[in-house]
């Protein structure tokens, strides 16, 4: 399906630098991967970012459906009203009117715990628990990433490396990759495909790995390695063809 741009927004519990992060991550990516396109102004198949932030609808009763983050938020949270849970999420994106009108992407970031109850593409379902994950997605519709673990990371620096670690992940996964095709240089964890390379797109479960691998890909100068950066170019022209 042809998704001609992405919504940013975050709840409104989420830091202002830790959004800034968010837009400065896809900010370099698009930046990046621009290169494997043809030059300037000949051809740019990358969807328009439209940052919402934490939006509100003026004029709309608070409690309306489809008013504000908040109404997404509140429809989303598990049986504890403590924490997103992403078939809730998921369901409240799928079923929103602008998805009908306007197909696009959701890329959104919270300072609530997130839970990983999806359903989706994924070779095997999603394991059971409901233990917090440092974000969600569902290829070609959306992503989550959550800020709450990051809270304990000391270092303000070292903080936003491994955010922005994430955001790039994260945006990956959205674009779903890496791609199935690619062998050799993948793992597969519970259902999902990961790079194994010194990339972004590595299996991160943690803070810890988040920091480690952020601190390497600084290192290296490196995003996406160049296979995840050749699938994310391949992905987004599907996309804006139509053809995912």
């Amino acid at each position: 399906m042809h998704r001609s741009f992405i919504s940013m927004t975050w709840t409104p519990g989420v830091d202002e630098e830790d959004a800034q992060v968010m837009i400065r991550a896809i900010e370099d990516i698009y930046t990046l991967v621009r290169r494997h396109f043809a030059k300037p102004g000949q051809f740019d198949p990358l969807p328009t970012v439209r940052v919402f932030g934490s939006w509100i609808i003026p004029n709309m009763p608070q409690d309306a459906p489809y008013s504000n983050i908040d109404w997404y938020i509140q429809r989303s949270l598990d049986s504890s009203n403590q924490a997103i849970s992403g078939s809730r999420f998921q369901e409240t994106v799928v079923l929103e009117p602008w998805q009908a009108t306007s197909p696009h992407f959701d890329f959104a970031m919270t300072d609530l715990d997130v839970t990983d109850d999806l359903q989706d593409e994924r070779e095997i379902p999603a394991p059971e628990g409901r233990d917090s994950v440092l974000g969600v997605t569902s290829p070609g519709l959306f992503s989550l990433v959550s800020t709450r673990q990051f809270d304990d990371i000391e270092s303000p620096e070292l903080r936003k490396l491994a955010l922005r670690h994430m955001v790039a992940h994260y945006f990956g996964m959205l674009l779903g990759v890496p791609t199935r095709r690619r062998e050799g240089d993948t793992i597969v964890h519970q259902g999902r495909r990961y790079c194994a390379n010194t990339c972004s797109m590595r299996y991160t479960d943690t803070t810890t790995l988040a920091v480690s691998f952020a601190q390497q890909e600084l290192a290296s100068g490196m995003i996406y390695c160049d296979a995840c950066q050749k699938d994310l170019a391949a992905q987004i022209a599907g996309f804006h063809y139509g053809m995912n």
